[in-house]
This record gives C-alpha cells, structure tokens and sequence, in this order.
C-alpha cells in the first residue's frame, strides 16, 4: 500500500466509462473494495454501503492480471465454439452447428451475460430451422426462451416456449415438450397469470412422470409447490415440497436440494413457523455448500434468513445476515442481489424508526439504474422506499415513490406488483 486513502468506490466508479469493456474491471474494483476501518467504529458505520467502501489503486493493478486471465480464457472458450461450428459447417454437420453456437451462448449466460447469449441462440435457431429434425430448433427456442425470463422479457419468453412445444409434440419429443411447459409455467409465473402456471407446470409433470424423468419432475413439484403457496394453499404446497425433496436427496442433488428447503422455509415462514423455516434456511445453506459453489443460491438463502429475523423482531440478527450476504452480494458482483440486500437493509431502519435508513434505499435506487434489465428491481425498491417513508409519517414523499413503483410496473405489465402498489396507495389515502 501506499500509505495513501484508499478512493471511496463511488469515485472510482465515478471515472469509468459505462462501456461494456469495461464490465470486469468494474467487477474488479468492486470486489476489491473494503470498509474504512476508521468509518466502521464511527458514528457513520451502521450506515456503511458499496458507495462509501474504498479500494486501493495498487491492489487493483496487482490484481488486473487475475482478471485479464478471466477475461482471456472466456474469450478463449468463445472463440473454440465457433471454431467447432464453423469445422461442423465444413463437414455438412448442421446439427454440430447449433451444439457448438448453443454452447457459446450458455458460456456467456454462465457469466451473467444474456443479451450476448440471446445473439449466439438467435444464429443457433437461424441454422435449426433448416434441418429436418426440429430437435435443435426446440432446443434453441427453449434456450432463447430461458435468455428472454432472464431479461424480464416475459412475454418473448412465452412465445419461445409455445413454439418449442408445438414442435416438441408434432416430433413426438417427450423431453422437449416437458421442458417446454416448465419453460411456459415459469413464464406465467413471472407474470402473476397462477392459473396458466397450474396447467403448465401439471402438464409438464405428467409428462415427466410418464418418461421417468426424476429430476424434472422434482423441479416442477417444487414450482407448483411455489405457485400454491403464492396462492395461498399451503397444505398443497408442502405436499409438493415434501415430493420434490424426497426425488432430490435420493438423487444426491445437493443444489437442487437447497433450493426445496429454501422454499420450505418460505412456507414455514408464511405459516408463522419461525423456528422450523429458519432451520430449513440453515439446512439450505448447509446443502449449497456440499454443491458446485452458486452465489446467488446461497444468497437467496440468506435474504430469506434476514427477512424471517426481521419479521420476528430479531432485529440485530437480521443486521448480521445482511452484512454476511452483503460481503458474498460484493465479492461475486452480484449487483442485483446487493440492490435487495440494501433494500432489506433500509426496512430494517424503517422498523427502527430511524430516517438515516434512506441512505440504504439511495443506494439501492442508484445501482438498480446502473443494472441492465432491472426496471422490475428498481421498482420493488421504491415500493419498499414509498412504505420505509410512510412508517416514519412522510405520506408526500410516501405517495411519489409508491407513484413511481406504480408507472414502472405499469411499463412492464406487471399486474401483481402494480396490484400491490394500489392498496399501498389507498392505504395512504384512507
């Protein structure tokens, strides 16, 4: 070190370009951010974000090279996947075409970058559509179709999912047309349309059972384990949970496992069951740490954690599991999930009456507008904006952030959300 203070993150992100080149060494300097330790024992400490975190120019040259070894390798892999399409083109092997261009693109969703990947299935699906078998072209919609719920792009994603059924099933391709409904059921899903997810998500396991496909059918018990809770039918949900788990841990498949009991403690939690939901969130976090390691997992996990302290009043100990998930949320440039941990972080403040809590909202607000496909993130923050500012009795301030929530879920059709927001509003009215 040079002795120097370090440069608040802030400032540093401050000078760089908004340039997608730029993407890893921004993830960089985030990463090697770190508290001023002076700041932590101050009076502003309780109040610390990523904005206020320093990073050392030194450590960041230092490190560069890492990166640039992460970037070159990527590139790398990349770049063979065109080549083995491009030797498939030589050899007439169509089929090897698509393998290789859907390939690339799961690279480039391996590393959070959708849209890029959206461009390798598009060219995939171009050369799909002229081969005799449409299972590559199923496959390519349904991989488009995953890109486009990943963007937010909901509607697109049905579309994609409809059409890979219909070829599934004029192909008699059992597994394509299963994975088509949980496709569809996830893309009603994502826009509140329950009964369209019931019927896609029940046919699909219907199909899955019939084909003996273990896995996808566990996948789809917990779904419509999620969508019954969401509905309100909580027996039904646990009957499917308890499924879904019993298919994974016979499996051995401590990911999917984790995910079972994260959803489980949801459900314990929306049953008041506050000591076994927190037991299933530990059992969750316990699974995902005997799994390939998948930060937005465990951080899933751990936001759910938060909340059930935060409901229980357990007030210090929703503080801590927020500053764990912050430090995981930070070193794995996992944005979006920072964007909820510090909007927990702000109705945690509200619960403790303290207006010092809108640093955390700002926060929040700021790096959702530097997210790509984050306009259903930005407003759920100032829904929770809107309602940290009506506790404290600021029902002006209140009524413009929730208005603010309303126009984005308006933009993006978002019945549910927009739902929400309107009760909130009368609420205030009343």
């Amino acid at each position: 070190m040079t002795g120097l203070p370090p440069v608040r993150v802030e400032k540093a992100l401050g000078l760089m370009p908004e340039l997608e080149a730029l993407d890893p060494l921004r993830a960089l300097v985030v990463s090697l951010s770190r508290p001023d330790e002076r700041a932590l024992w101050s009076s502003s400490g309780p109040y610390l974000t990523l904005g206020k975190r320093g990073v050392h120019p030194d450590e960041v040259r230092r490190r560069m090279q890492q990166a640039f070894h992460r970037i070159v390798g990527h590139l790398q892999a990349l770049y063979r996947e065109y080549v083995d399409a491009l030797e498939a083109q030589q050899r007439g092997d169509a089929a090897g075409v698509v393998s290789a261009l859907l390939r690339a693109g799961r690279l480039e969703e391996g590393v959070g970058r959708f849209t890029q990947a959206q461009a390798w299935y598009d060219v995939a699906l171009q050369v799909g559509q002229a081969l005799q078998d449409r299972r590559p072209e199923v496959e390519c919609l349904r991989a488009l179709g995953h890109a486009s719920l990943a963007l937010g792009k909901n509607a697109d994603g049905a579309r994609h999912f409809q059409r890979a059924l219909a070829l599934a099933e004029a192909e008699f391709d059992q597994a394509g047309a299963t994975a088509a409904c949980e496709g569809l059921g996830d893309a009603a899903l994502a826009q509140g349309q329950w009964a369209g997810a019931q019927a896609w998500y029940s046919r699909g396991l219907r199909l899955a059972e019939a084909a003996g496909d273990g896995s996808r059918a566990g996948r789809l018990e917990r779904q419509l384990g999620v969508l019954a809770r969401k509905q309100g039918d909580l027996a039904a949900a646990g009957d499917f949970l308890r499924r879904a788990r019993e298919r994974f841990e016979s499996a051995g498949s401590a990911d999917e496992t984790a995910r079972v009991l994260n959803e489980q403690g949801q459900l314990d939690a929306q049953l008041g069951r506050h000591g076994p939901a927190a037991a299933a969130y530990r059992e969750a976090l316990a699974w995902s740490q005997r799994a390939t390691r998948d930060p937005g997992l465990e951080l899933s996990v751990r936001l759910n954690l938060a909340q059930l302290d935060l409901e229980a009043g357990r007030l210090l100990e929703a503080e801590a599991e927020l500053r764990r998930a912050e430090q995981v949320a930070i070193a794995d440039n996992a944005m979006r999930r920072l964007v909820q941990v510090y909007t927990l972080m702000g109705r945690l403040r509200g619960v403790q009456a303290d207006e010092t809590g809108f640093v955390f909202f700002e926060q929040a607000i700021e790096l959702a507008k530097a997210l790509d496909r984050s306009l259903a993130t930005e407003a759920q923050v100032y829904l929770a904006y809107g309602l940290f500012r009506s506790r404290l009795g600021q029902q002006d301030e209140a009524r413009a952030y929730l208005e603010r929530a309303r126009e984005i879920f308006d933009s993006l059709g978002e019945a549910v959300g927009r739902e929400r927001v309107e009760a909130e509003l009368r609420a205030l009215s009343a």
